[in-house]
């Protein structure tokens, strides 16, 4: 007797899938859009009606792609590393009767699947992430480098030529973060490719236990994260618009774009409030950086900034970063208008 569902059920489940994986998008871009209006409920129903779906999915790709392959990459290699040792417990080990879920989730992820979050990673990740890529992938396919040939002098030979070019590209950028006090980006950029020499293979079945549990909670933090950082990162564009000025000195209004058009420019202030400026009375209006977007190390690895990812590295070498005006500086917060 076949115990694969009906046809009918089958259908059902991928019209539940589709459904959710259309739904989730949006269900979490309103939740961006809440968040982003300071919880206010008018506030809220006016993004959402001026915003559409299609700009929200998008800017959450943007934003969010980063830390959600981080989240992934993250239950693979600690799933890879514990289904490692599952194979080689014992049968009757609470470890080999109790699979954790996480290798559960691991073992389930087909190639293609795997293949692509590493390629997204790779792309979106910013650079000085990058060598943890290397550890990641022998935990997940559990092959220790020595092994990549047949022959052991033929993989060791390879190894080290990899590992010289790996030296040779980032030597100078090492160099110039150790004098620059940045110890951080030294640790990221040296250390991961030598973990990843030792990180293959199964791990003695009572260190496994502790790594199950460690790991398990490690990742719902991670998860936690991710959602956090999913929901505070802005998703409309930061502004400073100058009014043509009166009898006083100019006014500049500070916010995130919502909506323009001939008549009016909307925006919401970065105080709070949404404020309606007729086009007639803007005399400028600017693009600003969010603090989000201030790098905090200066070192740069063969001209790429180690904060920036290969595809924003690649666009600034297309488009080079502007300036930021000096009314990105100078521009007062919005008055409190109810003081």
């Amino acid at each position: 007797m076949s115990l694969d569902p009906p046809r009918t059920a089958r259908a059902e489940y991928r019209e539940a899938f589709w459904t959710l994986a259309a739904g989730a998008p949006v269900v979490l871009s309103v939740l961006r859009l809440w968040v982003e209006s300071g919880g206010e409920l008018q506030t809220t129903l006016l993004l959402a009606s001026n915003v559409p779906t299609l700009n929200l999915v998008a800017a959450l790709f943007v934003t969010g792609t980063q830390t959600v392959t981080m989240l992934l990459i993250a239950v693979l290699t600690v799933g890879g590393i514990l289904n490692a040792t599952v194979r080689v417990a014992a049968p009757e080990s609470r470890l080999r009767t109790h699979v954790p879920l996480v290798a559960k989730l691991a073992a389930a992820a087909p190639p293609w699947f795997v293949i692509a979050i590493f390629g997204l990673a790779l792309l979106t990740w910013r650079i000085f992430y990058l060598p943890l890529l290397v550890p990641a992938a022998v935990a997940v396919m559990q092959r220790p480098l020595w092994r990549v040939h047949d022959r052991l002098p033929a993989a060791i030979a390879f190894c080290l030529a990899v590992l010289t070019a790996y030296g040779i590209l980032i030597a100078p950028a090492v160099m110039n973060a150790w004098t620059g006090g940045e110890r951080l980006i030294v640790l990221l950029l040296v250390a991961p490719p030598l973990v990843a020499f030792g990180i293959a293979g199964p791990l003695p079945v009572w260190f496994a236990r502790i790594f199950s549990v460690a790991g398990q909670l490690a990742i719902v933090v991670l998860a936690v994260v991710t959602f956090q950082a999913a929901l505070s990162t802005p998703i409309l564009p930061m502004v400073v618009t100058e009014l043509r000025a009166g009898e006083g000195s100019p006014e500049f209004i500070r916010g995130n774009v919502v909506y323009a058009d001939d008549i009016y420019l909307v925006v919401l202030e970065e105080q709070g409030g949404v404020r309606y400026i007729p086009t007639g009375e803007i005399k400028s209006t600017v693009l600003c950086a969010t603090p989000e977007d201030i790098p905090a190390f200066g070192t740069r690895v063969r001209g790429f900034h180690v904060e920036d990812s290969l595809l924003t590295a690649l666009g600034r070498q297309v488009r080079p970063q502007v300036r930021v005006d000096p009314a990105c500086r100078i521009a007062p917060p919005p008055q409190n208008l109810t003081g």
